[in-house]
């Protein structure tokens, strides 16, 4: 079978989804270039989940030793009710790996981002770092863009892994949904050693306040502890505040204000509601990751469908002779589950910000009798996401 749509092969962006696309490209005996727009010593970010979906890919491209030298096991989530510190639920995390397997794993993202980039210039694959890419014209023959700078670049085919707020998105889908502010995300790292053992709580942990919530979780080997507190911006100041505006929006309960007050770093960002774009593909540009998907990490599953995406393009590529198929096999496997975890996203956001009074004390009853009585029953809401595709 002759693949000539292989023969050049550009990723715009160096994240999950494109590293794992190249890694796994190159795995078939493909090699890729990719370009991004950000320094090799900038890549990095806080805090990452990867869920048993995710770790197994990541394992099957042969990273599972590093990965077990840079994680912490996620051994449970628990859900508690932020304002009295009660605990409401707890899913044992185990029961979602099989044997001896990575399982659901936390790390810091930038140490992840390192091992992945180490494998992929292993493999071959080249990169172009400090390079902003504009999409110029593209055809079913070939691609042409250039960077930032002015060089000028084309391709055989250009994948499309450059994040939220795709500049090659928003090229394919001109008319469709626009990325706007809904959630105001605060990001910290704590080393462990400035905060009170009785703080440290083990496995992932959501702590649910009248408004926004709080999730923890040890990265680094049990170093750090990750924090993200995450609100609507609906009262909040503008997109271009400072940080002390940012933070007299939320409510900063004892835990929280312990936390961003032993912070060695703290960083704001601004989420929008998933979406998955209209527009997947069209002649020799396809969408992957961020770019393609939007959502918030409501489920922790931004990275991990990532991870998922790079790997099930990367297999379409290679087993079909031409683009358009290729392309068409990659959205038949993924457009189900995308959507549907997109919108399981969505609505995790409303269950998690309740403002109080009786709906959040139902939500918070809810879940203590089902903790006691059916523990197995919201684990099954997670059961599919973390088998995979």
């Amino acid at each position: 079978m002759a693949n000539n749509h292989l023969d050049n092969i550009a990723i715009v962006g160096s994240g999950l989804a494109g590293l794992v696309l190249a890694i796994s490209l190159a795995e078939k005996g493909m090699t890729s270039t990719i370009y991004e727009k950000e320094a090799e010593e900038n890549l990095g970010g806080m805090g990452i989940q990867i869920t048993p979906n995710g770790s197994e890919i990541l394992a099957r491209l042969g990273l599972e030793v590093k990965l077990r030298e840079i994680s912490s096991p996620g051994e449970n989530i628990s859900v508690f009710d932020g304002l009295t510190s009660k605990r409401l639920y707890s899913m044992d995390l185990n029961q979602f790996a099989k044997g001896d397997e990575l399982g659901y794993i936390t790390c810091h993202r930038g140490s992840l981002i390192k091992i992945l980039c180490e494998r992929a210039k292993k493999l071959g694959v080249m990169f172009y770092f400090n390079q902003k890419i504009f999409l110029e014209e593209f055809s079913t023959e070939k691609v042409n863009f250039r960077s930032e700078d002015g060089k000028e670049y084309s391709s055989s085919l250009l994948l499309g892994a450059d994040g939220y707020g795709s500049a090659i998105g928003q090229k394919l889908n001109p008319d469709g949904e626009k990325h706007k502010s809904d959630f105001i995300a605060l990001r910290g790292l704590v080393p462990t050693e400035r905060i009170d053992t009785g703080d440290i709580k083990s496995g992932v942990n959501l702590f649910m306040y009248p408004g926004q919530h709080l999730v923890t979780y040890l990265i680094d080997k049990g170093k750090q502890l990750n924090f993200v507190a995450i609100r609507p911006v609906v009262g909040m100041a503008s997109n271009d505040s400072d940080l002390t505006e940012l933070l007299s929006g939320f409510s900063t309960h004892p835990y929280l204000d312990k936390l961003l007050t032993t912070a060695s770093e703290i960083r704001t960002n601004y989420l929008s509601k998933g979406f998955v774009q209209p527009i997947w593909f069209s002649g020799k540009v396809c969408l992957c990751g961020d770019a393609l998907h939007p959502m918030p990490p409501f489920l922790a599953q931004g990275g991990n469908m990532a991870i998922e995406d790079g790997w099930v393009l990367a297999s379409a590529l290679s087993e079909q002779s031409n683009t358009t198929e290729a392309f068409n096999l990659f959205k038949a496997k993924r457009f189900n589950r995308l959507n549907r975890i997109v919108n399981l996203s969505n609505s995790q956001a409303w269950i998690n910000h309740l403002q109080g009074g009786l709906i959040s004390q139902l939500r918070n009853t809810t879940l203590v009798l089902v903790n006691k009585s059916l523990p197995g029953l919201i684990a099954n809401r997670y059961t599919w996401i973390y088998r995979g595709m």
